[in-house]
């Protein structure tokens, strides 16, 4: 059976705004506060990858337990008691998606071009428009591969072609991560729209942080001292308008949106990066940039009238 886009964990029942819209809205304000990563990594010292997906999952885990255990409903749900086990296993998988992802796009990043990094990571809503119909029952429509076709040229605009076709010696590891990095982004949307109307979206949040954390735990304790006080503002910022906030908003999104749609929207994210790049860290802004933003934009609208 299809997965329900109406959940009785909607708390907040649609008045005006159509539901189809408040899934897309929190979609799009979780995909620009993802764009807000680069602030925050490039601000902090001395850190591997590995310490800063822990420390960031382990600072996210904080605001949304004190959410989530400030009521009887929210402890009930916490304990994860009205899951059965096929569901458990799902969750799992989730916070293993979260983990991965984070991971394999870090590592794109360091071995291999920005733009090629972010161009693979961002064919996640093809492997979602795969792997879809088997997963959740959700079928495509000719509108969904145009949607999806339309987002990956748009992005790979917006990283500048000229720098796809850059190679260096030994950047194998690099795009072989940015592949596994889509992937595990897929993984993210199609657990988390699974779950739906079986946890709250804040309670699968909250796991999946709890997943990184724990997987993460023998690596990411390790870092060079010195450097705690000086990185603790950024890896709070990072923890919670980064992970908590917009992970949470993605997998609310997901009780009114298809995994289809939610992947498409999120290409929201490089859109975003332009900004940020122009804004904090002086890159130039170039028309084929633009040009792919539009592009992606109207791959979003056409998402969002399936």
């Amino acid at each position: 059976m299809p997965i329900k886009t109406t959940t009785k964990y909607e708390n907040d029942r649609p008045g005006r705004i159509p539901p189809r819209l408040q899934g897309l809205l929190m979609t799009l304000a979780g995909a620009f506060c993802f764009s807000l990563v680069p602030i925050w990594v490039r601000a902090i010292d001395a850190y591997s990858p590995l310490s800063i997906v822990f420390y960031r999952a382990v600072i996210g885990v904080v605001p949304l337990f004190l959410w989530i255990a400030r009521t009887p409903e929210g402890r009930r749900d916490v304990s994860l008691l009205q899951l059965d086990a096929k569901h458990r296993w799902v969750l799992l998988a989730a916070g293993l998606s979260m983990c991965g992802t984070a991971i394999t796009y870090y590592l794109a990043i360091l071995n291999t071009s920005v733009a090629k990094a972010v161009l693979l990571h961002y064919t996640a809503p093809i492997y979602v428009a795969i792997f879809s119909p088997l997963i959740l029952k959700e079928k495509n429509t000719p509108l969904t591969w145009v949607a999806v076709a339309a987002g990956f040229l748009g992005t790979a605009l917006i990283v500048e072609p000229a720098a796809l076709f850059h190679s260096d010696s030994g950047e194998l590891l690099g795009i072989v991560s940015g592949l596994f990095s889509g992937l595990f982004l897929s993984g993210v949307f199609l657990f988390g729209r699974f779950l739906a109307g079986r946890l709250p979206s804040r309670v699968r949040t909250l796991w999946g942080s709890v997943i990184v954390a724990l997987i993460l735990l023998p690596f990411g304790v390790q870092v060079p001292g010195g450097h705690f006080w000086h990185n603790l503002p950024f890896l709070i910022m990072l923890g919670t308008v980064s992970l908590a906030l917009p992970y949470t908003l993605f997998f609310k999104g997901q009780n009114y949106i298809s995994a289809q749609v939610a992947s498409v929207t999120a290409l929201f994210e490089p859109v975003c990066g332009i900004g940020i790049g122009f804004l904090f860290f002086a890159e130039k802004l170039t028309l084929t940039g633009f040009i792919g933003a539009g592009i992606v934009l109207l791959s979003i609208s056409i998402a969002g009238r399936r």
